[in-house]
């Protein structure tokens, strides 16, 4: 048997005895949810019901929030601020519910609460496993910096879909060259964790300081690792001719970049330094994206040629 599959039944394991004990006094009433009969529990136990009480509880009735590491101590979790206020005040959590922690180390662990209120929330952990949630590639997007809601919805669409590691960055045609504040950074980092713990992942993507073009170029050509750049002027070669190419570097190197620029565009001049730089131009297609579309297509396709997305 191998890792997952051990992991995934350690998890699967967990989750059903959380449920269980958050419900034991109801099994008619779980066999009524689970659209099976009462005698199924005599007949087939564990066997006949695990698998579909297991999905059940890896839907949205079991909830996940990041916390420090440091606020887990021994068997003991503890919540607090936004993670606190949900708990009590959006969720209305009651001692005795299950939750899922995530200490953004990939480690996961299942939590029965015995404490809510809006200030703090703690419980205790009745299981610890490996997460599952993250992809093996390492996807870090150079995004150009757009109008606020643009680039917000590209970290929101982005963390859901897998990507590690955002990085803004300036080019010629960029409008927004605002200064990013340091409460607009922490609402950024905010958007990126509510859509990490919405989509199941274990590790919180970073957001990097904002970069010149050039730094940009320059940056990629010193790590060495596969770089493509969307342009909606390439003709010759499309995203997934490309990709099919350059496997092989992918996979040795388990990550890629891709540079999109931003509401303007990148000039010629740009994309001729980036190709300079050992990155490959693509085209997306017949269509011109919008810029807080395009690198979402560009990861996704990146992860479905390298067999992420099945």
């Amino acid at each position: 048997m191998n890792s997952r599959r051990i992991s995934s039944e350690r998890y699967k394991t967990a989750a059903i005895s959380s449920c269980l004990a958050y419900c034991s006094p109801a099994r008619t009433t779980w066999c009524t949810r689970l659209n099976l009969p009462a005698r199924a529990w005599k007949r087939h136990s564990w066997t006949a019901i695990g698998s579909r009480l297991w999905r059940a509880c890896r839907g949205n009735s079991v909830h996940r929030f990041f916390v420090p590491p440091s606020h887990i101590e021994g068997d003991r979790v503890t919540l607090i601020a936004d993670a606190a206020r949900q708990l009590a005040r959006v969720l209305r959590a009651r001692p005795g519910e299950n939750i899922i922690v995530l200490d953004d180390t990939g480690r996961e662990y299942a939590v029965t609460l015995d404490s809510v209120s809006v200030r703090q929330a703690s419980g205790v952990i009745t299981a610890r496993y490996a997460g599952e949630g993250e992809t093996r590639l390492a996807i870090t997007l150079y995004q150009g910096l757009m109008k606020t809601d643009r680039f917000e919805y590209v970290l929101q669409k982005g963390t859901e879909l897998g990507i590690s590691r955002f990085v803004p960055i300036i080019s010629e045609r960029t409008v927004a060259r605002n200064v990013i504040s340091a409460n607009r950074l922490e609402r950024w980092r905010k958007i990126m964790r509510e859509a990490a713990e919405q989509s199941g992942r274990c590790r919180l993507p970073i957001i990097a300081d904002t970069l010149a073009f050039t730094d940009t170029c320059d940056t990629i050509a010193a790590n060495g690792r596969p770089a493509i750049i969307g342009w909606e002027l390439e003709r010759d070669t499309g995203i997934r001719t490309t990709l099919i190419r350059i496997k092989p570097e992918i996979e040795r190197a388990q990550s890629i970049s891709i540079i999109i620029g931003s509401e303007g565009g990148l000039t010629d001049a740009e994309v001729q330094l980036a190709i300079s730089r050992g990155v490959e131009p693509v085209s997306m297609g017949r269509r011109i994206f919008r810029a807080e579309t395009a690198g979402i297509i560009a990861a996704a396709a990146t992860l479905y040629e390298m067999d992420e997305l099945i």
